[in-house]
């Protein structure tokens, strides 16, 4: 599309500096202007479209990599996250790994225990029975009657508190095991209680886990379409921008044939006097390398941009002759030459790009402070300002070592 549209206005400005014969009459020299005008106006709409296209583009990418850097601070939070819910699930297991071996023994123990009770209380009852069914009244008298010595007295009273004895044991132990039994279940309660506790909290941080996994792979997902859409828009910026360096290559010759043409011209006036500063604004971007606010990358810059707002006039530095002016197809908008004859030494010449509109005509002599354009933002500019060169013997140098 670029190369189509300079092939287009240079062959439309070859027609007319060359294919027209000294005879041609006006209306052929004005439908030729007419027409180099028409592609002059659409060659400024397509360069602006450039410069929006390459600035829109470069403006996505800026987004772009800033949600890839977010995306990537949210994917590692939520798998720092994940890290420690896993842990924390780890510990949540053998918490409630622990709570099911404490609640299985206490359950045993009250098997046990209810076993020991069932088995003291089968003892007792046979005791109590066989005390019961050998109670009478005359109970006593029959262990001393029924005697025949004083040996075998003294061996039923023994027998008879043996008895006695031994029931009172089985009663004693009975009791005991009876409160183990009650200690038993309330350990096996509290055990089931814990048990119940670490379950809830097991589920709970299987839940959590789940859905911390179901982030991390959405995070991982929208990361993953974030790079593509990244590299795209890398893609569209670089083949926008190596147009735009496609067509500044071509614009720079054309200005090295201005530089011809300027080396050639037979102004010869000397010019004794100095220079004034074109715009009343101070210097901003200098003469030398710079990264190129449009076009993102780095080049030389050919003269010192002056921060005047739209609209400011442009003054002529010194007496001078208008070499040309008019819109440029090469970044500089609208254009114009100023030719101040011999000066310091040199054949001196002004060029003032961007600007908004020209009030000179070429071969026009100018006095020095005589306005001949005002300041604007036409061409490949980021915004309002006078991009000043200067021209010593047709080789373009730093303007402010002649201010």
């Amino acid at each position: 599309m670029n190369a189509v549209r300079t092939t287009t206005l240079l062959a439309l400005m070859l027609a007319l500096v060359f294919g027209l014969s000294p005879t041609a009459g006006a209306e052929d020299l004005k439908d030729a202007r007419d027409k180099v005008r028409k592609a002059l106006v659409q060659a400024k709409k397509d360069v602006s479209s450039d410069t929006k296209a390459v600035r829109t583009a470069a403006d996505r990418l800026k987004d772009s990599e800033a949600d890839l850097a977010r995306a990537r601070s949210e994917l590692a939070y939520v798998q720092d996250k994940l890290a420690t819910a896993k842990e924390k699930d780890a510990a949540v297991a053998a918490d409630l790994a622990a709570a099911q071996a404490a609640f299985d023994t206490a359950a045993a123990a009250v098997v046990s225990a209810q076993a020991d009770v069932e088995r003291q209380r089968a003892l007792v009852a046979v005791a109590v029975r066989t005390a019961y069914q050998q109670h009478t009244d005359l109970q006593g008298m029959t262990v001393v009657l029924g005697t025949d010595s004083a040996s075998e007295l003294a061996d039923r009273v023994q027998w008879a508190n043996t008895i006695f004895d031994t029931s009172t044991a089985r009663l004693d132990r009975l009791n005991q095991l009876q409160a183990q039994l009650e200690t038993a279940r309330t350990a096996r309660a509290d055990a089931e209680a814990t048990l119940t506790d670490r379950k809830r909290a097991s589920a709970a941080q299987v839940a959590d886990v789940k859905e911390l996994t179901a982030q991390a792979a959405s995070r991982k997902a929208e990361l993953a379409d974030l790079v593509v859409a990244n590299r795209k828009l890398k893609a569209k910026a670089s083949d926008e921008l190596e147009a735009s360096r496609s067509e500044y290559r071509k614009l720079e010759k054309q200005e090295a044939r201005i530089t011809a043409k300027l080396r050639g011209d037979s102004y010869n006036t000397v010019n004794s006097g100095g220079f004034i500063k074109p715009v009343n604004a101070p210097a901003g971007s200098g003469f030398g390398m710079r990264f190129h606010p449009i076009l993102h990358y780095w080049r030389m810059h050919w003269g010192t941009d002056f921060g005047a707002a739209c609209g400011a006039p442009i003054r002529a530095m010194a007496n001078g002759k208008v070499v040309s002016a008019g819109w440029t197809t090469y970044g500089f908008g609208n254009f114009t030459l100023i030719s101040y004859g011999r000066m310091k030494g040199a054949q001196l010449v002004s060029g003032y790009a961007h600007q908004s509109k020209i009030i000179v005509k070429a071969g026009e002599h100018v006095k020095q402070g005589q306005v001949v354009g005002y300041v604007g933002t036409t061409g490949l500019s980021t915004g309002c300002h006078l991009h000043l060169q200067i021209y010593r013997n047709g080789v373009r140098v730093n303007p402010m070592n002649y201010l």
